[in-house]
């Protein structure tokens, strides 16, 4: 009776690990996860909007 539940044991865990490697087989595994983003940007690009003074005088007087 000790050998007979040794072997169902055995032939279990071996159905066990045939089935799994047949999934993993069909279904490709499982993916990792990726990201393209940078994790630590550097620098901070800031752009600076330039007005000319001329027609800040003329919208002003508009205004008045």
């Amino acid at each position: 009776m000790v050998r007979f539940k040794k072997f169902v044991r055995i032939s279990f865990f071996i159905l066990l690990i045939v089935l799994a490697s047949l999934g993993v087989g069909l279904s490709g595994g499982v993916p990792i996860p990726f990201s393209n983003k940078r994790r630590q940007e550097s620098e901070i690009k800031i752009e600076l909007k330039k007005e000319d003074k001329d027609e800040n005088k003329k919208d002003t007087k508009q205004f008045k």
